[in-house]
């Protein structure tokens, strides 16, 4: 084989070798990127419910709100869990949310999933009021992802950890 041909045969699989790395790297950003964001879960979406179920953070990720897993600090633990809320039900106002419907308040079983630090992992939402309806829970989870980007719970600890209870939001008619 010509000297020739061997270095441009090479410099072809050394070019084509870079491009495939980049795109792995590329592919590994957006897989990453993915990973990082918060896994909001609407218990009406069957297949994202699955995926949660799949997950069994009830086994990985002790609930604070249960006094035998968060002794020393009680307090402070069901304090951060009624500031979260509060500060959702703020993010909620702040983006002129609606649920939509003419209940007084709306009832759910929130399921809040946290890395050591307090920030959001996995968010896990079913909503009793039957009237509400499923676009408004779309929209309810993606405001639910935005306030998650930026907002975390006071609670600290070595490792992760988890709120979970019913909670209930006072509705303002429109």
């Amino acid at each position: 084989m010509p000297k020739r041909l061997l270095v441009v045969l090479t410099l072809l699989i050394l070019i084509t070798g870079v491009s495939s790395c980049a795109e792995k790297a590329e592919k590994k950003t957006a897989a990453t990127e993915e990973k990082d964001a918060v896994f909001i879960v609407n218990f009406d979406d069957k297949e994202a419910f699955g995926e949660f179920r799949a997950l069994n953070l009830d086994d990985t990720h002790p609930n604070l709100l249960i006094p035998e897993n968060s002794e020393a600090d009680h307090a402070a633990v069901l304090k951060s869990w009624s500031d979260l809320h509060q500060h959702i039900g703020t993010h909620l106002a702040e983006n002129d949310f609606s649920w939509g419907v003419e209940d007084s308040s709306i009832t759910m079983l929130q399921k809040i999933y946290f890395k050591p630090n307090g920030e959001i992992k996995t968010y896990f939402f079913r909503i009793f009021n039957e009237n509400v309806s499923e676009e408004t829970k779309a929209e309810f989870a993606v405001l639910l992802r935005d306030f998650a980007e930026d907002n975390r719970i006071e609670v600290q600890r070595e490792g992760d950890f988890a709120q979970c209870g019913k909670t209930r939001y006072l509705n303002k008619i429109r």
